[in-house]
């Protein structure tokens, strides 16, 4: 019997999807072309996400395998200022702590879940093609293992490749953000330093190549992002500007380059040694002319991707997904698969990338880092600021968030809240 809905891509987005379409009896099978586990960035998960994984059933699991993140600390390079930013300290914080996941386990933890909840998983397995029939997705071709093809048909198909977007790039339909040109680079360690007690999950980022006497544009930040085994993850995102400048450069060089340009990084990585070398992934930030259509879906990176500053790649893939798959399961009881059925699913989901990617615009532009390191932060502003970056993006009648929409679409760092 031919699924209900196929989804491409196992990830984050993918699983959540399927798990939750498992849940409310539907039929649905994820072509995943590699094999889990498999390595894979965005390590750190936001409080928000904390109820997707809740209502598919493995939150309790999560708590019990990855280290606790309490909040987010950001340092200064240049003066050597932190701030730290507590998740209990967000407005309406239904949730005031996340984790801190490699997603090695994590994503198979996710897409197992869908398994054991009913979903079909095809691992190995590659879509080569979705099929239209008109402006209408009707299902996929299919290349296995051996080679072999296959068509399946349904009545939904998701994209959930990430940035790969299969149906946007198919469609031509993505525009690149000009003003979100970035590298990272990046490696894991053991013996880095971390904080203490229930902070130990923290995620540092580290600043620098930033003047903030003059609030220039910082010439790149550092990820440390602590796992519960003692590793971790230490990234650095450098602008294009930085890049051009050391061309030529190996990665490994570019890589020690930033370290020994922030005091604060070469601090926290003293005593730690290396585990591999370090490897580079162009963050090309993108959009999408659209999320969905007639029959089909784009949800993760594969409606979009935004520079990774605030962590929120998982957290759109995961709640975007959970969304999607009650979306699709009201299309399919009305039989109503038409992109009519979806635009909601997708101005919602919109609407909260936008604040993230007005708010990654701003600390690029070097509006935001005065706000993070103020002497006298507003108390109010503080609370906007740690309820945005525990992912509280969602609720568009939230006067709190029209305040932050306003402050930062305008790009005045300097105006009331």
């Amino acid at each position: 019997m031919s699924p209900e809905v196929v989804v491409i891509g196992g990830g984050p987005g993918g699983a959540v999807v399927a798990a939750r379409l498992a849940q409310k009896g539907r039929r649905v099978t994820v072509f995943e072309r590699e094999h889990f586990p498999r390595f894979h960035l965005g390590e750190s998960l936001l409080p928000q996400s904390m109820g997707v994984l809740q209502a598919i059933g493995v939150l309790e699991e999560v708590d019990a395998r990855f280290i606790h993140k309490h909040g987010a600390s950001f340092h200064d390079s240049a003066t050597g200022r932190t701030a730290r930013f507590d998740f209990a300290d967000a407005i309406q914080a239904e949730y005031k702590c996340a984790y801190q996941v490699p997603r090695d386990e994590f994503d198979e933890l996710l897409l197992r879940r869908a398994e054991a909840l009913g979903a079909t998983v095809r691992e190995g397995f590659s879509v080569t093609r979705v099929r239209f029939e008109g402006d209408r997705a009707v299902g996929v071709d299919v290349m296995g293992p051996d080679g072999s093809e296959e068509r399946v048909d349904a009545a939904v198909v998701v994209d959930a490749t990430g940035r790969d977007a299969m149906l946007a790039h198919a469609s031509r339909g993505t525009t690149r953000i000009a003003s979100l040109d970035t590298t990272a680079l990046f490696s894991h360690y053991e013996g880095v330093w971390r904080d203490e007690g229930e902070r130990a999950g923290d995620i540092q980022i580290v600043l620098f190549g930033w003047d903030s006497a003059h609030e220039t544009e910082p010439a790149g930040w550092f990820w440390f992002i602590p796992f519960k085994d003692g590793r971790t993850s230490v990234g650095a995102v450098v602008q294009g500007a930085w890049m051009r400048a050391h061309k030529g450069e190996s990665v490994a060089e570019l890589y020690a380059r930033a370290v020994l340009e922030s005091p604060v990084a070469t601090r926290f990585l003293e005593k730690a040694r290396q585990l591999w070398p370090a490897r580079a992934s162009a963050d090309f930030s993108f959009k999408v002319r659209e999320r969905s259509g007639d029959g089909w879906l784009a949800v993760g990176d594969s409606g979009g991707f935004i520079d990774p500053l605030f962590s929120t790649g998982a957290h759109l893939a995961m709640y975007g997904g959970l969304h999607a798959a009650d979306a699709i399961d009201l299309a399919l009881l009305g039989n109503d698969t038409s992109r009519a059925s979806f635009l909601a699913w997708e101005k919602r989901v919109g609407q909260g990338s936008e604040v993230f990617l007005m708010m990654v615009e701003n600390f690029y532009q070097g509006m935001l880092p005065p706000l993070l390191f103020a002497d006298k932060p507003h108390p109010y502003l503080r609370h906007v600021i740690t309820s945005l970056l525990a992912g509280n993006v969602f609720d568009e009648h939230a006067r709190w968030l029209k305040d932050a929409r306003t402050r930062f679409k305008t790009r005045d760092a300097t105006s009331p809240i």
